[in-house]
């Protein structure tokens, strides 16, 4: 099992499996994990402390926090946001993986999840509320202004 499955978000904050630093824009960021993959983007922390995802393949990154406490909080209210629902959290599956839920989803080994009232809408409020206390400009650009685009849009 991928290790990266069990985190919220993707988000491995694990110094072992990746560089130790990377030059970014001519700054140098000290890697501090990754998100999915330690291969295709790293979370670094920059010289002042604020946390940046890095896509090596790009060659760009983008800003996640303000620190890493940030960062964490962040990550442990988004994992209680998921866990409020019941549903198990975001998960990344290879194509064979795919391949085999749905042909037992064909067969009728997995039914659909039926649906459940949930204040879906108030909790995004609340979240977004909160991660605004926390961490404002996190949430109005970079990295979790998508994580949020997606959360708005049902997809998360």
């Amino acid at each position: 099992m991928n290790v990266s499955s069990e985190a919220t978000l993707g988000v491995v904050l694990d110094t072992v499996t990746v560089p130790a630093e990377v030059t970014v824009d001519g700054e140098r960021l000290s890697v501090i994990g990754y998100v999915w993959e330690p291969t295709t983007e790293l979370v670094g922390l920059d010289s002042a402390g604020a946390v940046w995802s890095y896509s090596p393949d790009r060659g760009s990154r983008a800003p996640m926090n303000c620190s890493v406490d940030a960062l964490r909080r962040f990550l442990d209210l988004f994992g209680e946001f998921f866990a409020a629902t019941g549903d198990p959290p975001p998960a990344t599956y290879t194509a064979e993986q795919m391949a085999e839920k749905l042909a037992a989803f064909r067969r009728g080994e997995i039914k659909p999840a039926a649906g459940k009232p949930d204040n879906r809408g108030a909790r995004i409020k609340q979240l977004k509320k909160t991660l605004r206390e926390i961490d404002r400009p996190a949430v109005k650009a970079g990295w979790w202004s998508l994580v949020l685009e997606q959360v708005d849009d049902g997809i998360l």
